[in-house]
């Protein structure tokens, strides 16, 4: 419940941000430079935005440790773990390994767009939106497609999960068909 509450905090707090420099991004689409009327409301939000961003940072930061734990231990405890165990029983479990393997890969990928994203949002924090509301605006649009980039990597993730499900249930099917039983 935690999570689900700093995810649509964090969530809320991008919305703003991006809010107040959404009508600043089609323009910039529109024309390399921003204008004197958009510069001015960057300035004028300033403050509120940095403190936004410094909020959105910590949420997400805490958000990514909760969600990267989980997902490690839905790997260690329950992937590796079962693998292992029909390994060891000497059942088949190429599927549930081929499965894991490339889970293992999207985690490895979201850690890293997550850190990419961090990255990002420092660069952006360090910009002084007072004074450079271009060099800003830029950032928060770079800050945007890093996050869009990490919530990719989480679909992946839950693709990966749902296809891992998919194989026990096949693997199940198949167990209860060739031993006869309805274990």
């Amino acid at each position: 419940m935690k999570q689900i509450v700093l995810g649509i905090t964090g969530a809320f707090m991008l919305f703003v941000v991006i809010a107040l420099t959404a009508p600043l991004a089609i323009a910039q689409s529109q024309s390399e430079q921003l204008s004197d009327e958009q510069r001015a409301r960057i300035i004028t939000n300033c403050t509120s935005m940095k403190n936004t961003l410094t909020q959105l940072k910590a949420s997400d930061a805490l958000l990514r440790v909760n969600r990267g734990k989980a997902y490690e231990s839905l790997r260690l405890r329950l992937m590796d773990t079962f693998n292992s165990r029909l390994s060891s029983n000497s059942l088949d479990a190429e599927g549930m390994v081929s499965v894991t393997k490339s889970y293992d890969s999207t985690l490895s990928d979201f850690r890293t767009a997550y850190l990419v994203y961090e990255r990002q949002l420092t660069v952006t924090m360090r910009v002084d939106c007072s004074k450079d509301p271009d060099a800003f605006h830029a950032a928060i649009l770079e800050s945007r497609t890093k996050r869009a980039a990490v919530h990719a990597k989480v679909l992946e993730l839950h693709s990966r999960i749902d296809d891992y499900k998919t194989v026990v249930n096949d693997f199940y099917e198949d167990f209860k068909r060739v031993s006869g039983s309805d274990a």
